[in-house]
């Protein structure tokens, strides 16, 4: 025997159903907004300048090649490849893609900076502790030598 429900109850139930299942995704929804905000958009924004940096080089230019190497442009005639001097009537030819960032750029670390001055302070205390201590020690081992050298003579 079939029971039929009324069309009213039928729009209830579905509508419960259907507000269940987003309830469902919106955690979901609401960790990728979270994600890209927080990782995903300053990422891109900081990879944006540094290509802008990049594309913005001159000879002369300090910049740092893939792999740590420090060196000044000294040629870019070539769209594609960029002549670097790594020391004195040294050169090496890289690709313009395998340059990292300007030097200047990649060695400012503000962020660093800010945490090695707090720092800083605690460790000149340290330091003036260790001679305290460093001193103590030596006016030990100086009494130790008198009475080693007292009872010598006794």
């Amino acid at each position: 025997m079939m029971v039929e429900i009324p069309s009213l109850q039928a729009q209830v139930l579905l509508a419960e159903g259907g507000a269940s299942a987003l309830g469902g995704v919106m955690p979901l929804v609401l960790m990728f907004a979270v994600v890209y905000f927080i990782v995903l958009r300053p990422m891109s924004k900081q990879e944006k300048d540094r290509k802008k940096r990049v594309e913005a080089l001159k000879k002369g230019d300090q910049v740092v090649v893939g792999g740590g190497i420090l060196g000044r442009i000294s040629n870019l005639d070539d769209p594609k490849v960029a002549v670097v001097e790594i020391a004195d009537r040294v050169k090496i030819r890289v690709l313009r893609k395998d340059i990292v960032d300007a030097a200047d750029a990649a060695l400012k670390d503000p962020a660093g900076a800010k945490a090695e001055a707090k720092d800083a302070k605690p460790e000149v205390k340290d330091a003036k502790a260790e001679a305290k201590d460093a001193k103590g020690r030596e006016r030990d081992i100086d009494d130790k030598d008198n009475k080693d050298q007292a009872e010598a003579r006794a």
